[in-house]
């Protein structure tokens, strides 16, 4: 029997129903390409290349200079933003990036990255996966074989080269500005009950309390998630809660604060008359939602430019050969619009106007 030959770009293209030029776009990570089209190309490699070991060098060294991006759900704002900020700099530089993102109820789905790693000589990774446990075996082993990997916060009891910012400092500061405008009533809706930053964050808006004497009550934290539905109904179980009527809300995240926008919205609550509403991570949407949102903004994109160019400086060994981890922080700060009211400052009597 002779010896069978590797599986091309042309042969992909012909199993996937797309042309050679589609397929090259898919496995380089382009735009353009519709995910029913990225799908089906990427089954026909994985049907008729991974399990075999068949896919061809000539197509493999389309993707020598080519980065593995995982991240969370791309519904989310704030990972698109990540993502373009990693995108400019990878570009810049002549490199490629391959996508991998899961979805709002399978993080995890991101896994898949994990296994082109087996046949694609992706050249490094960065992962924003430090909340999500099915990573940490997968980073484990890309650091025993010493792939340039770089992380978007912490990965828990995992040492990586890490561009982060800091939960509990920006959640105090968040704590501490509503404290400044009169609010004593405070209410902080958290992320998913595995994730790790909130636990930061939740240390953060206590030691505001703390500082500012205000009682701590278990009501002023409510668990939830991180999607506008998620916002969508904890804002409703808080706001009709007649044993603690909060004057305002933190969310963990800008996408839970829609919601928060909407339940207010139909329980006939103005923003910020009725209820204050402080957003965190800084996506743009904010900027435009009715009234605009008041947020800790940690510059998404600012992140994604950090961590690629930390990891290009990994991969072409200018980072140093330290045994300790290169950390990087990214400086939050607080956006102040208009979803926060000034309860110091005494309203006119409308009635006299």
């Amino acid at each position: 029997m002779g010896r069978r030959r590797g599986l091309t770009a042309e042969d992909i293209a012909k199993l996937s129903g797309v042309s050679r030029t589609t397929v090259f776009a898919v496995v380089k990570g382009k735009p353009g390409v519709s995910p029913r089209t990225r799908e089906r190309v990427w089954e026909a490699i994985r049907e008729h290349g991974y399990a075999n070991g068949l896919v061809q060098k000539s197509l493999l060294s389309e993707v020598s200079k080519t980065v593995g991006v995982v991240v969370g759900s791309i519904n989310n704002p704030f990972y698109t933003e990540v993502v373009s900020g990693i995108h400019n700099v990878l570009r810049a530089e002549g490199f490629q990036r391959m996508l991998y993102h899961g979805t709002e109820d399978r993080p995890e789905e991101g896994i898949e990255a994990f296994g082109a790693q087996k046949t694609y000589d992706l050249r490094g990774y960065i992962v924003s996966a430090g909340e999500v446990e099915q990573y940490q075996d997968h980073l484990r082993w890309l650091q025993r074989m010493r792939r340039p990997l770089v992380t978007i916060m912490e990965a828990p009891g995992l040492p990586t080269h890490t561009v982060r910012f800091d939960n509990r400092k920006a959640n105090r500061d968040a704590t501490n500005y509503l404290v400044e405008k009169g609010h004593r009533k405070i209410a902080f809706l958290t992320g998913p009950v595995r994730s790790a930053t909130s636990k930061e964050r939740t240390i953060g808006m206590m030691e505001s309390l703390v500082e500012h004497e205000i009682p701590f009550q278990d009501n002023m934290i409510v668990r939830g998630g991180d999607t506008p539905s998620d916002g969508y109904h904890a804002a409703l179980r808080v706001l009709t809660n007649e044993s603690y009527r909060p004057t305002a809300l933190i969310c963990c995240n800008d996408m839970v604060a829609i919601g928060c926008y909407r339940a207010a919205h139909e329980l006939e609550l103005r923003i910020p008359d009725d209820i204050s509403i402080v957003g965190f991570d800084g996506i743009e949407m904010g900027e435009v939602m009715g009234p605009p949102l008041t947020t800790l903004s940690v510059f998404p994109r600012e992140i994604g430019r950090m961590s690629a160019e930390l990891l290009l400086q990994i991969i072409h060994g200018e980072a140093g050969r330290s045994e300790h981890p290169i950390e990087k922080v990214v400086e939050h700060r607080l956006i102040e619009r208009n979803s926060v009211r000034d309860l110091n400052v005494v309203a006119p009597n409308r009635s006299h106007l």
